[in-house]
């Protein structure tokens, strides 16, 4: 089960389990790794885009300032401003032709995105 360490209300973020195996096999590999950090910015031709960052040392962040949301071992990293953009993503971890590999996110809030998929938009209720 999912837990929000900071102990904030929201619905929160989901990982396949082929996330989270990227994710632990990340923090495996490079031990210094402490988890990853969801970054949504002003991108694309639709609006917002994601971006992720490593966290090497957990006092690189001010922890006032972010959601950090646990699955098993698995540390993400959201700032307080961009949950109102991804609360309800579930991660995922997909491959295809054994080269190509990337997180999709997907984001009930999601409306609208370009046409390589690179970049969305929330349409406000």
């Amino acid at each position: 089960m999912n837990k929000n360490i900071n102990q904030k209300k929201w619905k929160g973020i989901s990982l396949t389990q082929t996330a989270y195996k990227k994710i632990k096999n990340l923090i495996k590999k490079h031990q210094n790794i402490k988890g990853i950090q969801i970054n949504i910015k002003k991108s694309g031709c639709a609006g917002f885009r994601y971006y992720l960052s490593l966290i090497y040392l957990e006092t690189q962040i001010n922890k006032k300032n972010f959601y950090i949301y646990q699955n098993q071992d698995a540390k993400i990293y959201i700032k307080n401003e961009n949950m109102k953009l991804i609360d309800g993503t579930k991660i995922d971890f997909v491959e295809s032709d054994g080269i190509n590999m990337s997180f999709k996110f997907n984001n009930p809030q999601a409306k609208e995105s370009c046409g390589c998929g690179e970049s969305f938009n929330i349409i406000p209720k």
